[in-house]
């Protein structure tokens, strides 16, 4: 499948400093998160690398991501069963009583994202589908495939 990716600069690195780490955010549709002039990328990447936000803990290596859940489990202070569901996206943050000021919860809940992420990679996919505030997007571990962005 054919996806995009926009960015206000220039793409010649992948590194693991930012919000998301190795991952980048791609969609069907080329969607632009910057109020400048942007590049947009695009990534041709096999069905069977992406995996479903809802289908994590339903593949037969699931038992594989009990370390990251109790990772985010410790990291927000909730049990285990709410980590799960924050990571397979069948709750939202947003709708947890968490101690996380209301200024605080964008920031928690792309934390969360990358939790979802990490999920799919221990499982052996490269990309996960997820829901944004766009729709469906995905996020695709880019560490030295930065060969494979082609601007669009």
């Amino acid at each position: 499948m054919k996806l995009l990716h926009t960015s206000p600069i220039e793409i010649t690195e992948i590194t693991t400093d930012g919000r998301f780490g190795e991952f980048l955010f791609f969609a069907d549709e080329a969607y632009v998160m910057t109020a400048g002039n942007h590049l947009t990328y695009s990534i041709e990447i096999d069905d069977d690398a992406v995996i479903e936000a809802g289908q994590l803990f339903y593949h037969d290596d699931a038992e594989k991501l009990a370390g990251l859940v109790t990772e985010l489990a410790e990291k927000l202070c909730i049990d285990e069963g709410d980590a799960e569901a924050l990571i397979d996206e069948s709750k939202s943050i947003y709708d947890m009583d968490l101690d996380i000021e209301p200024e605080d919860m964008a920031d928690a809940s792309w934390d969360v994202q990358v939790f979802t992420a990490r999920a799919a990679q221990i499982l052996g996919f490269r990309a996960v589908e997820v829901e944004d505030e766009q729709g469906a997007a995905f996020m695709v571990s880019m560490m030295g495939r930065e060969s494979e962005l082609v601007k669009a």
